[in-house]
């Protein structure tokens, strides 16, 4: 990577990706999407992409066929092809983020030979830890100063036994976290973007924990936050001198409610001694899974979703965490409904393998509660 210009750094950066199949879309999902339209996917917002010094997204899928068995459900769903990610790095992604609540998900090999293949394809890979500390990607300025993205996750880890030390960067401790951020400033000379996997799921707004959170790491020296994990648009938040995206929703995801589908390409523009600039250009995740700038409707609608003064207009704000959890709650069971009319809605397109799988899975699930 070229130097950047003294005191300026233009940054993108999108929300979820996913190379692999949702469970409920195991056989039809992002897997079979790259394998049949390959850079189609992604070519529709390419030239958005292209024209900033560095964007960044967030891997939310182990992308490795390492202990693959292409019949069994719980070894296919959420597994990406590693062929997929030279369509990712060539639409314009420089940077992708594995701190997240699938990075284990099938197990620590196939998560190092994901990182193995993401490098190979030319991705700066971050969200790592050494040592207990997080890999930093450090972006060099031409007057020798240094900007550096780093990215963790607050979520559970829901899928190795020894949460205390998986490879990824798992941040449970708030205050600890936000002392990291400050020791972070101390070493950057630069701009400061933390890359972030929090929050709930399918709520288009955050919750008090998380934006208080948000403001603490602001405050210890943060510039920009790029949050992903609820699926869904959420606004942003000018604090201070800091800018926050609380949560950039999907990018690459074969999720099927409308609102999962309406996506932006977050645009910063720094400089030292400014405010930070941004713009955010609006895009929809269509029914075949491939991208497209979004159409005039769904443009006003996702401005919406990203605007704070909707958020600061909500007559219902949750009056505390508690409350907001039970709102979650809610969307979970609206979503848990969504997944079964989906699934019975699509069954003559999976499958047989996956469709029974999914069937006897579901059965036991109800049976057991589990």
């Amino acid at each position: 990577m070229s130097k950047l210009s003294a005191g300026r750094l233009t940054i993108s950066a999108v929300g979820d990706i996913s190379l692999g199949d949702h469970p409920v879309c195991a056989g039809i999902g992002m897997r079979k999407a790259f394998a049949k339209r390959k850079e189609k996917v992604l070519s529709g917002v390419a030239h958005a992409l292209n024209d900033s010094d560095v964007c960044i997204g967030n891997l939310e899928t182990v992308t490795s066929d390492i202990g693959l068995n292409p019949y069994w459900l719980p070894s296919y769903e959420m597994r990406g092809s590693p062929s997929a990610l030279k369509y990712i790095k060539a639409a314009g992604i420089d940077i992708l983020g594995v701190a997240n609540n699938h990075a284990m998900q099938h197990g620590r090999e196939a998560f190092s030979d994901m990182v193995k293949q993401s490098t190979e394809a030319g991705f700066s890979v971050i969200g790592l830890d050494e040592g207990g500390k997080t890999y930093l990607q450090k972006l060099p300025h031409e007057n020798g100063d240094e900007s550096i993205v780093y990215s963790i996750s607050t979520r559970p880890e829901e899928w190795d036994d020894n949460p205390s030390d998986v490879p990824y960067s798992l941040r449970t401790d708030t205050a600890k976290l936000v002392e990291e951020a400050n020791a972070l400033r101390q070493q950057c000379s630069g701009f400061l973007i933390c890359s972030i996997h929090w929050g709930l799921e399918f709520l288009d707004y955050p919750g008090p924990d998380q934006i208080d959170l948000a403001h603490r790491l602001i405050d210890a020296g943060v510039d920009v936050i790029f949050g992903h994990h609820p699926h869904v648009l959420q606004p942003v938040e000018r604090y201070k001198s800091g800018l926050i995206f609380y949560s950039l929703g999907n990018f690459v995801f074969d999720l099927w409610p409308q609102s999962t589908k309406l996506t932006t390409i977050a645009k910063v523009k720094l400089r030292k001694g400014d405010t930070p600039d941004y713009e955010c250009v609006p895009v929809e995740i269509k029914d075949d899974f491939t991208l497209a700038i979004a159409s005039s409707s769904a443009s006003q609608e996702i401005g919406s979703l990203l605007s704070w003064e909707r958020y600061e207009c909500l007559s219902d704000k949750p009056s505390d965490e508690h409350e907001y959890r039970r709102r979650y709650s809610n969307e979970r069971k609206r979503f848990r409904v969504s997944s079964y009319q989906f699934f019975l809605k699509n069954f003559f397109r999976y499958p047989p393998w996956f469709f029974i799988q999914s069937l006897a899975r579901t059965g036991l699930r109800r049976l057991t509660g589990h």
